[in-house]
């Protein structure tokens, strides 16, 4: 179980040591430096006093010395109004060529993550772990170990002295006794006017079909339902064959939209029906899926996989497409908590319960947890196919769900099989969060561009302009000294002499060197501008964030100050976030294009459904990316990868539950991943605090 939030008015968190920290309802988030829980800070293109979070204009901490000889060299070449300031602004360029602004030391990984989960697991992975529902039926543990061959616990068996019908729960007469298993709808118990009246039918068609024992649910549950709920699957794959009944003839539809009729058909031996007074008539899945399902496109392929044997599909995919077409079918526990009816006995995982009888190993149903918990169960406890930890990395196209770790299709267009998991989901929250194990992460900063250590390509020249404008100031120096040196021996020698013996060659010397000093300190900006330009081959690791839009070079020049040329510093991805453009026709190399710059800046700063523009800057591989969320994402994850491209989840941080939000999800180079600190146990998902 998570932290228990406090009111919105004094939300508290609890750092790592469990120590509480009190704040007020504002954005925050994890500092990289004490791991303390701080209000967010965001740089803005165009800062609104009205947002959730603190905002300030764009600001940049470049090399100062960089920055003003960028506008130096701009004013000797182009002057402008602003020229007169030029001595003011060159005097202080010579101040900071002698005390350079320190800036942060040069680092090897990104600034990490130092928050951790730190609240109770509602459900674990493992048995070791301490769990809250675990401990109250310990015999969860047991059942997940059984696979198939389970029995019903109770039938309804004819006795044929009696000539009535009893029902048997003596294991020894249900485990070996042949029996059919019955499916309908039931709203069509209204239709037959009583439960008695379809009672009746079925145990005519059993004895009609030479069978003497039946498994029907209305006769069959008992009050400790979540039993014979583990063991549906196996009612209908042991059965003789499985009895569909039916009003008449029209109502395949409505039969075949029930959540229980689909996994009751597929993993039934045989199949009959009997619709209204006609006979029993046996039938196959093909001739089922034509009668009874809506979605017959897709669910042809599970009735072929099932039925014929033919175009078999992976396990992985079959079970994710039995999933969909279960989730699209009516639940009828669904129905009456939504009319308002009475819930009571009802199960909230209904869906998930009925898809697990595909599933080698099974849980136990509980009628207190969501669907997204029974599904984190279940995938836990099939754990070959990892689809809890695959699905962490997908992107959902539905952005209503982006808090919700399942997902049904994923923006990019990759399949849950493409995807290479690079964590292990290892329990889920009461909130319905997936708790992670071996995740990569890094900080990303929001407050302003940090002051990035940074080479760029050697070259002599460059070295030589580097130095230059030292070499200027040494010889600005010595020749001041020998001025005054050559002063004093002239005035000396005046004094000696009675008069002057002319200019000292100390003075000329001086004059010469001083006036070239001069000379090269004046162009020093230009030099200053030259050496810091070119290609950047090295920089400190840094994920940086904008809200708004803002270019690839202006990204440049915020982090590295403004050069001479056209070297690009910062580039367009090609394939990262939705938004990404490649270069097709008119490049050879694989590049981002510019117009996904032009089509960011074009759409609108704010969308109701998508949320805000952001920019996110990796010094690393020196890319820009452009996507949108509804909060600042404050961390990310490093999560699998696909199709050659790393999937970082950008989240972010609510720290009253010491929870992560999912608020994108970027295709980023996945060596990057390699300059991330691996961090303790994350929690990812689930629902958003009001």
């Amino acid at each position: 179980m998570s932290l228990s939030p406090l009111p919105a008015k004094h939300p508290q968190c609890y750092s790592n040591q469990l120590k509480p920290f009190y704040h007020g309802a504002t954005s925050r988030y994890t500092s990289p430096s004490s791991g303390k829980c701080k209000r967010l800070i965001v740089q803005s293109v165009n800062p609104s006093s009205t947002s959730d979070w603190n905002e300030h204009d764009v600001r940049s901490n470049a090399p100062l010395s960089t920055r003003l000889s960028y506008w130096l060299t701009r004013m000797i070449f182009s002057p402008s109004s602003e020229t007169f300031l030029w001595l003011f602004v060159w005097i202080f360029y010579i101040f900071t060529l002698l005390y350079p602004s320190r800036g942060h030391p040069f680092a090897i990984h990104y600034k990490p993550y130092l928050r951790r989960f730190v609240g109770q697991l509602w459900a674990a992975r493992s048995q070791r772990e301490y769990s809250l529902r675990a401990r109250a039926g310990e015999d969860d543990v047991h059942v997940r170990r059984i696979t198939h061959a389970l029995y019903p616990r109770i039938l309804v068996v004819f006795d044929g002295n009696t000539r009535s019908w009893a029902k048997v729960n003596v294991e020894a007469v249900a485990r070996r006794r042949p029996y059919v298993a019955v499916s309908y709808r039931y709203a069509d118990v209204i239709k037959f006017g009583s439960e008695e009246a379809i009672i009746e039918r079925v145990r005519y068609a059993t004895l009609n079909q030479g069978f003497d024992a039946y498994w029907l649910d209305l006769e069959c549950l008992l009050e400790d339902k979540d039993q014979d709920l583990f063991r549906m699957s196996d009612v209908y794959r042991l059965a003789s064959f499985t009895l569909i009944v039916l009003t008449d003839e029209s109502a395949w539809p409505d039969w075949g939209g029930r959540v229980w009729t689909l996994p009751e058909a597929l993993l039934s031996r045989e199949l009959r029906y009997v619709a209204g007074n006609n006979a029993v008539t046996p039938i196959s899945l093909i001739q089922i899926a034509s009668l009874a399902y809506r979605h017959h496109d897709k669910e042809s392929q599970i009735i072929h996989s099932y039925g014929l044997g033919k175009d078999p599909l992976e396990r992985l995919a079959r079970n994710l497409q039995l999933k969909e077409a279960i989730w699209r079918r009516e639940s009828f526990s669904f129905q009456i908590t939504s009319q308002g009816g009475d819930s009571q006995g009802r199960y909230r995982a209904e869906k998930v319960y009925a898809l697990m009888g595909f599933f080698e190993h099974r849980i136990h149903p509980d009628p207190e947890e969501t669907e997204l918990q029974a599904l984190a169960r279940l995938f836990m406890a099939n754990d070959n196919d990892r689809i809890a930890d695959r699905m962490i990395s997908m992107f959902p196209k539905d952005r209503s769900a982006i808090n919700q770790w399942y997902t049904n299709e994923d923006e990019y267009g990759a399949k849950l099989w493409d995807i290479e998991p690079a964590v292990q989901v290892i329990g889920i929250t009461s909130n319905g969060s997936l708790v992670l194990d071996g995740c990569r992460a890094a900080a990303i900063r929001w407050k302003n561009f940090p002051s990035v250590a940074f080479a760029t390509r050697r070259s002599i020249r460059r070295l030589l302009a580097l130095v230059a404008p030292y070499v200027a100031l040494f010889f600005f120096v010595t020749s001041c000294t020998m001025i005054s040196v050559g002063n004093e021996e002239a005035s000396a020698s005046a004094d000696i002499y009675g008069s002057s013996s002319g200019t000292s060659p100390l003075v000329a010397g001086g004059g010469v060197i001083l006036a070239f000093s001069l000379i090269l300190l004046i162009f020093s900006p230009v030099l200053t501008c030259y050496a810091h330009s070119g290609r950047v081959v090295l920089a400190c690791p840094w994920l940086i964030g904008v809200k708004g839009v803002i270019s690839a070079q202006e990204a440049s020049d915020h982090l590295y100050g403004r050069q001479m040329g056209d070297s690009r510093r910062t580039l367009y991805t090609p394939s990262g976030s939705p938004l990404a453009k490649p270069r097709e026709n008119d490049s050879p190399f694989r590049e981002g294009h510019v117009s996904q710059y032009e089509a960011a800046i074009a759409a609108p700063p704010f969308d109701p459904i998508e949320g805000h523009m952001f920019t996110l800057i990796d010094t690393v591989s020196g890319t820009i990316y452009y996507f949108r969320a509804h909060r600042p994402p404050t961390v990310c994850l490093f999560t699998g990868s696909e199709g050659g491209q790393g999937r970082f989840v950008l989240a972010s941080e609510e720290c009253s539950r010491s929870e992560l939000r999912r608020e994108t999800v970027l295709r980023m180079p996945t060596f990057i991943s390699a300059y991330m600190h691996t961090c303790d146990w994350m929690a990812l998902g689930g629902k958003p605090q009001d």
